[in-house]
């Protein structure tokens, strides 16, 4: 008995809400396992360790929401109810588990695992350690003919799929063959970038893990996919998240295909489910609302304040300004060579589109970077350095021998954008870091048996943070972003709020040059992609494009007729 516990312990997966049985399972996913020579249920073996024998006549009925757990309270014991002596007991229903069938050579084979549900079995070949291979298969069907039609198709399927090599291989878990994939494909194979894995790993490990992570692979079909998208939809994810899965997922199913993990590929003809989700628009700023943040960012930010001026006049991406080294820059010529760029985990790269290009630059920013080059070079005299051979232009180091992070540079705008009164935050945080920065300005009383003038502040970060159910050191935070914002209100009462973020110096770029009637080309070359990507996602209509088109419109449908024009 204690070797049948350690056995069952071992294949329970305790760690989400349902305790997931990790063994074998039958077509409808519940766990099975052999004792003493008999194949039982999973659930039943873990009822009668914990609790007691199960009574003749009894059954351990499955948990309501997902066929594998094992969770005891998740389980319930239906007894059958006493019959009336005068009710003459029914005649036992013949067993029809062993109702079946075998083909011919190669044909695969059926048997009746129930009333409705039949197993179907295709040999294919064998695996690298010689073993017989085996690819099973429950199909629910109302008649004999209906299981011999789907065990056709079953063999045709198995015949043309490539089978895995071995028997570890085929039956990898859903979280298993997501790293695998994540690693070994897109990274090893596909040189994805990190940023992009990780994004897949987080989605993923939130969504995708606690309901179908355990289970094998190729045990997950059409339905189980649909019901997680649709809990995601409900979960009033965008439309771009969503898509961001069916990404992840859709090449996975193809990839496992070719290596034979799994014979079908339930997202071959998978639909995105509508969102519920409402876009925000996003319009790049205006050109007086630039000027405000650059000029702010002088005083403010003044360690980043030049990359945010070469990424308004260049349209750069934020990896590609701080891999900028001094080498790259035709002083002479005013020109800027785009080669390479820095990820997030600060390593060097090659640009997004692996593409070099090259722009001019106006004098008025090249003198900027020229005086920007003599401070760090001052900077690194006082510190008793010299400027690397081939320096960055944007450095914390010294030498700049290495480039300035580029999570840095976002770091230090996110506290541009909160002095000016336009930081990106959601109404019910800023309620909350307002409720912080009350309590640590209210008055408090001078606590009993202690002398000296009362507090000049109210609560203690400690006890902020308690009340609020968060930290010390989210509290201190909290009172430090809503006093920022506070002065914001108090020095800007009739700023608009616009988007400041590095992405919309880009915006800002593409946006201008187009409304100046540059062509599309050219600022699709200077900005690293093709026209159709620049025209759907960063020239965006700003509001003073917008306010002109509304008054030529006007003039034209108010104005004089034709004939008055002549």
């Amino acid at each position: 008995m204690a070797s049948l516990a350690r056995r069952v312990a071992a294949k329970i997966d305790r760690s989400g809400e349902h305790h997931i049985w990790t063994g074998a399972t039958d077509g409808r996913g519940a766990g099975v396992m052999s004792v003493d020579g008999h194949s039982t249920t999973a659930r039943r073996v873990v009822w009668e360790l914990e609790r007691e024998t199960v009574p003749d006549g009894a059954k351990v009925m499955a948990c309501p929401e997902e066929p594998a757990c094992v969770r005891l309270d998740h389980l319930s014991l239906k007894v059958p109810t006493d019959r009336s002596p005068a009710t003459p007991p029914k005649a036992p229903k013949p067993k029809t588990a062993m109702i079946g069938r075998r083909g011919r050579s190669g044909g695969g084979s059926l048997r009746q695992v129930r009333p409705g549900a039949w197993e179907l079995t295709v040999s294919a070949g064998r695996y690298s350690d010689g073993r017989p291979r085996r690819v099973f298969r429950t199909v629910e069907t109302d008649s004999e003919r209906q299981a011999v039609a789907a065990l056709a198709s079953f063999v045709a399927e198995v015949t043309d799929a490539r089978q895995a090599e071995t028997a570890k291989l085929r039956d990898l878990t859903v979280d298993e063959a997501v790293d695998r994939f994540l690693d070994e494909h897109l990274r090893g194979e596909k040189g994805r970038e990190e940023k992009t894995i990780a994004d897949y790993r987080r989605l993923h490990l939130k969504w995708f893990s606690p309901t179908i992570g355990k289970r094998r692979l190729r045990d997950v079909d059409e339905a189980r996919i649909d019901r997680i998208f649709g809990a995601m939809r409900a979960a009033g994810l965008s439309r771009s998240r969503l898509n961001q899965a069916k990404c992840l997922y859709s090449p996975l199913f193809r990839w496992a295909k070719r290596r034979g993990i799994v014979s079908h590929n339930p997202m071959l003809e998978f639909q995105l489910p509508t969102t519920r989700h409402v876009t925000k628009e996003r319009t790049p700023p205006e050109v007086e609302e630039l000027c405000l943040l650059l000029s702010t960012a002088v005083d403010v930010v003044p360690d980043v304040a030049p990359v945010l001026a070469l990424g308004a006049v260049t349209g750069m991406r934020r990896g590609e300004l701080v891999a900028i080294r001094s080498s790259r820059i035709d002083w002479s010529e005013g020109r800027i060579r785009v080669d390479a760029a820095v990820s997030e985990t600060k390593q060097m790269k090659g640009t997004k589109t692996r593409v070099e290009r090259s722009f001019y630059v106006d004098a008025e920013t090249l003198t900027m970077l020229v005086g920007h080059v003599r401070q760090m070079e001052a900077r690194a005299a006082a510190g008793g350095a010299s400027l690397d051979l081939d320096p960055f232009l944007f450095s914390l180091a010294l030498d700049c021998s290495t480039p300035m992070p580029p999570d840095y540079v976002t770091r230090r705008t996110a506290i541009l954008k909160e002095h000016l009164g336009i930081d990106d935050i959601r109404p019910e945080t800023a309620a909350l870091e307002d409720e912080a920065l009350r309590l640590y300005r209210q008055r408090s009383a001078r606590p009993s048996r202690r002398t000296g003038p009362p507090p000049k502040g109210g609560l203690s970060f400690r006890d902020i943070g308690a009340a609020l159910g968060r930290s010390d050191r989210w509290a201190a935070a909290a009172v430090r972003s809503a006093e920022r914002r506070e002065a914001a209100r108090a020095a800007y009462p009739t700023l608009r709020r616009f988007d400041g973020s590095i992405l919309a110096l880009r915006r800002f770029t593409s946006s201008e040059l187009l409304d100046a009637g540059f062509n599309i080309s050219m600022v699709a070359e200077r900005q690293g992609h093709g026209p159709g990507v620049l025209a759907r996602h960063y020239a965006k209509s700003r509001r003073s494009a917008d306010r002109r088109a509304a008054d030529h419109l006007g003039q034209v449908v108010h104005g004089r007729p034709a004939a008055d024009t002549m």
